[in-house]
């Protein structure tokens, strides 16, 4: 599961990340954010006609073929293990996949003193995850593909996003490549810290979210 997450990076700070021949769509609006919350504009890269683009979708999928936008609150994430079952998500697999720009994610733990915080991230300034997207109407949307959670992170919840190794960053845009060829995992450098409740509130936004309270 993911629910929450950061993208603290600029835009010249994505650009770096991702190369300089990317095109941006509507650039004064890629601004970061401590605290996205589902149905929030947030970037993403994808394929476009010319070459690789970041701009800003809603996060939770709206289906091509729904009749309103009452979906995207329901499919802020799709499971790898069952995507080519799914109406919502089959279709995209192929030409339709999108790297969605994250700094970090917050999970949150049970503990005796209630669900905990916690805020996972990277040591690199990009945590790129693997997501899909589509357009419905004039509107835009991505949902973060999410799998099983494996080595230290399982302590925290038994899902997490699929994190995409940077070397598999161009071969999961790659409609020519099979989905399940196109990408490598990574958790190196991936650690954690509680985080203070204020998380809890779409009112904070600011960089006391993700501030280590160990």
């Amino acid at each position: 599961m993911c629910g929450r997450y950061v993208n603290k990076n600029t835009k010249e700070e994505i650009i770096e990340f991702f190369g300089s021949e990317i095109e941006l769509n509507e650039p004064n609006t890629l601004k970061p954010s401590y605290n996205i919350c589902p149905t929030q504009l947030a970037p993403i890269l994808r394929v476009a006609s010319s070459g690789m683009k970041l701009e800003n979708m809603h996060w939770g999928l709206i289906p091509s073929w729904s009749k309103d936008k009452k979906y995207a609150s329901n499919l802020i994430n799709a499971r790898l293990e069952t995507l080519n079952d799914k109406p919502s998500f089959k279709g995209l697999v192929k030409n339709h996949r999108c790297i969605v720009v994250a700094s970090g994610y917050y999970e949150w733990v049970n503990t005796q003193n209630g669900k905990q915080p916690m805020y996972i991230h990277s040591n690199q300034s990009v945590l790129p995850l693997a997501g899909l997207w589509t357009r419905w109407g004039n509107v835009n949307s991505f949902t973060i593909v999410t799998q099983n959670s494996f080595s230290h992170l399982k302590t925290l919840h038994h899902r997490m996003p699929l994190i995409l190794n940077n070397s598999s960053i161009l071969t999961y845009l790659d409609d020519s490549i099979e989905f399940k060829n196109s990408y490598k995992l990574s958790i190196d450098g991936i650690q954690y810290h509680k985080v203070s409740k204020i998380v809890n509130s779409v009112k904070y936004n600011n960089d006391a979210c993700i501030k280590s309270i160990d």
